[in-house]
């Protein structure tokens, strides 16, 4: 790592890429009032990294070889309350922003964002204040108007996609036919679909399930 001055915003770069991290880096360090202390290639090293230097921002992939970004976040926030992290990743569905925002990341950024974007993401979470682009925020505007999946419910629409029918759900998941048949129409209701290929489709596009 480069030399950082003591006024420098501190960034934790945390991306399993080596070249990626090394062009976040590259990028970051060009800037006189921001500096990179340390970089981490999994989302434990990123957890104990965040805890040994306590950076200003922690810029987060959105997938880690073995924990989700999101995972990351979350745990880092339980242990210290007031960090300020930014994911940046590829996954940019509705539903990726929405459980970021759970997991209490002050921004969301995609990784195709020009370097500008992505300094003015660093400040901005730096000094305390949230970073969502516009058509990130109508994103999470419309999944805040969607009616949540229950675990349960999560677990069938699961293998809808599989393309399993209802008795094969119901053995995997212990359950009746019946009660899964029952799972099934809530997910219809939900998901606002008239049949189980309209809403897994539909699933995708919101990032409920992943392709």
């Amino acid at each position: 790592m480069n030399p950082v001055s003591e006024n420098s915003i501190r960034v934790l770069v945390v991306d399993d890429h080596f070249f990626t991290r090394l062009g976040l880096s590259a990028a970051l360090n060009l800037e006189s009032d921001i500096g990179v202390i340390a970089e981490a290639a999994s989302g434990q090293d990123a957890i104990d990294l965040f805890a040994e230097h306590r950076p200003d921002v922690a810029v987060l992939d959105g997938h880690l070889p073995d924990m989700h970004g999101t995972d990351v976040a979350r745990e880092i926030v339980r242990r210290f309350e007031c960090a300020r992290l930014l994911i940046f990743s590829v996954e940019e569905t509705e539903e990726d922003i929405h459980r970021a925002v759970n997991a209490g990341v002050r921004g969301y950024l995609p990784k195709n964002a020009p370097r500008p974007d992505l300094i003015q993401a660093v400040r901005t979470v730096a000094a305390g204040r949230r970073y969502f682009p516009q058509p990130l925020l109508g994103k999470l505007n419309d999944r805040r108007s969607h009616a949540s999946l229950s675990i349960r419910e999560l677990e069938v629409l699961q293998g809808m996609a599989k393309g399993w029918p209802n008795k094969m759900i119901a053995a995997e998941m212990g359950v009746s036919t019946e009660t899964v048949k029952t799972f099934v129409a809530r997910i219809l209701g939900k998901l606002e679909a008239e049949d189980r290929i309209q809403a897994v489709m539909t699933a995708l596009d919101r990032g409920l399930l992943k392709r």
